[in-house]
């Protein structure tokens, strides 16, 4: 059985990734709080998606991938064992399940300090999620 596959190729997600941190460090840096919050969700789920890509050896991104369960998706990037052993990985991530959800489009203004809690969640030197996973991409 053959792999169904998206459009989108590595090289496009990654320029995606890159291009939604770019937008994740500008409205941070404008005091945009909650369109910083869900861009930096956005930069999670894309960086888990390219990893998911590099761990099983395609091209694209398979289409049951095509989603915006982060739990998935961390089980589905074969780094689930660094999560379960890693607390501070694992507190990391947990802060960003209860405080990111694409249902924020629709939500009103985010404090600083959510902004903040979700930055270092996301961007810890050494345990933050997504600067975990930049060593896998």
């Amino acid at each position: 059985m053959a792999i169904k596959l998206i459009r989108q190729d590595v090289q496009s997600l990654f320029d995606a990734y890159h291009e939604r941190k770019s937008e994740y460090d500008s409205l941070r840096a404008a005091g945009n709080w909650a369109g910083a919050i869900l861009s930096g969700g956005m930069v999670l789920e894309l960086a888990l998606k390219l990893v998911i890509c590099k761990h099983l050896g395609v091209p694209r991104l398979p289409v049951a991938f095509q989603v915006h369960d982060l739990e998935l998706l961390f089980y589905c990037s074969g780094h689930q064992q660094a999560l379960n052993t890693n607390k501070i990985l694992q507190r990391n991530f947990r802060v960003v399940l209860e405080n990111w959800s694409l249902a924020q489009r629709y939500e009103g203004a985010k404090s600083q300090a959510d902004a903040d809690l979700l930055h270092q969640a996301l961007f810890e030197i050494s345990d933050g999620v997504v600067s975990f996973l930049t060593s896998y991409l």
